[in-house]
């Protein structure tokens, strides 16, 4: 009966943590991602059929967060763009295609490219709990900006990361690939590529 007790309050624990839906509920702050809870994938049109998805596996960033004036926060995204997963069916191949993907110079060419950033120039609160961010993104050698569509989903406290918040967002943005350089296999391919995002940023101690 004791096991049982102890279990049943470990799973409430991890079941129901203490969250919040608010902005003002966070800390003022510096974040940085919590990477056993952070995923983001690209999704691009294939023949016009399908979306081809595809995740990266190592990215990192860094949010200071000032919820009582957000627009003052900034943020700052690395991706290592040699770390993708497909959903190729043999195992194989699958190494090749995504070798291919990460270094062929029609692609990401990550040898001359060996990163992927994102610096954000200006954030717009739109709602409650959303907002825009602004930023430089740097892909394949070329700086242009980009808009991230933005939804602030709470903030929560951990048992095992002490007092410190963890928070959480989705975001979402369109960016046209050949503009980066990289139109290999337009149109069959297609040019407009959505980025997501789902994950937590934990403050830093």
């Amino acid at each position: 009966m004791r096991n049982a007790l102890l279990a049943t309050a470990a799973l409430a624990v991890f079941a129901s943590p203490a969250t919040a839906q608010s902005l003002e509920d966070a800390a003022t702050a510096t974040y940085s991602l919590e990477k056993n809870h952070a995923f983001l994938t690209f999704a691009v049109s294939h023949n016009g059929l399908s979306d081809y998805i595809v995740n990266f596996t190592d990215f990192d960033a860094t949010l200071a967060f000032d919820p009582a004036d957000p627009e003052a926060s900034s943020l700052t995204v690395t991706i290592d763009p040699t770390a993708l997963n497909t959903n190729y069916p043999d195992p194989e191949k699958k190494v090749e295609w995504e070798t291919e993907l990460a270094t062929d110079s029609k692609f990401f060419n990550a040898g001359e490219f060996p990163a992927i950033t994102f610096t954000s120039t200006e954030i717009a609160r739109t709602g409650e709990s959303t907002g825009t961010v602004t930023g430089d993104l740097s892909f394949r050698g070329t700086t242009a900006p980009v808009t991230l569509d933005v939804t602030f989903n709470g903030v929560g406290n951990m048992p095992w990361f002490g007092e410190r918040d963890l928070i959480g967002f989705n975001a979402i943005t369109t960016i046209t690939r050949s503009e980066f350089g990289m139109d290999a296999m337009l149109p069959n391919i297609g040019d407009a590529v959505t980025v997501e995002f789902s994950g937590e940023f934990l403050q830093d101690e």
